[in-house]
């Protein structure tokens, strides 16, 4: 899961200049995700909400377990950006409270491996809506594949930051290079894609 983490963490970052708030939607949180937030000069605000309880204590960060759609709704607060870990297949009312939750210029990363073409649809108000998957020498646990990143104004290899990545240290599987080509795809997937965002 390290890998996931690491990528579900700087991808979104590395994209922004300036990331203060994080929402994150999680089955069972641990400590990992929170670390890699951590590993950024300015580290953002984070706010997860599990439907398990966790055991673990971090700066910057404000938990909350139990049931994630009732936290959710109870949630008044943007963010920056949004991160649905959760493996579950989410319906389209679902995915667009994860949209709804963010700022103007905010990020959704949303679990690849959840979603279904009704839930994608509702990614439709986003300019970009793009897949990305890990890549083929990971082993996969078919729990979480990959991500669609979507956003109003950031594209994830246009908007790169290329100095804030190279900057981020004690890695093991996110760089430059890995972001890159997490989102070199086949042409048709992205057409599906596209075709779906109505």
């Amino acid at each position: 899961m390290l890998y996931i983490y690491e990528f579900a963490a700087h991808a979104p970052l590395c994209v922004r200049e300036e990331t203060r708030s994080v929402l994150v939607l999680c089955e069972s949180a641990d400590g990992a995700l929170i670390d890699e937030f951590a590993k950024h000069s300015q580290p953002p605000n984070v706010t997860v909400f599990s439907s398990r309880a966790a055991s673990f204590k971090a700066e910057n960060c404000d938990f909350k377990s139990g049931s994630i759609a009732a936290l959710v709704e109870t949630e008044e607060r943007l963010f920056d950006v949004a991160i649905d870990l959760r493996t579950v297949k989410p319906n389209r009312q679902e995915c667009l409270e994860l949209l709804g939750r963010l700022t103007e210029n905010g990020i959704a990363l949303k679990a690849f491996g959840a979603l279904e073409n009704e839930a994608l649809k509702a990614f439709g108000s986003c300019r970009y809506v793009i897949p990305f998957a890990f890549s083929s020498f990971l082993p996969l646990d078919r729990a979480v594949d990959g991500f669609i990143f979507a956003s109003k104004k950031f594209h994830p290899t246009a908007d790169l930051r290329l100095q804030k990545a190279d900057m981020l240290s004690n890695l093991r599987y996110y760089s430059v290079e890995t972001h890159i080509a997490s989102f070199a795809l086949p042409p048709f997937i992205y057409e599906k894609f596209d075709a779906l965002k109505i």
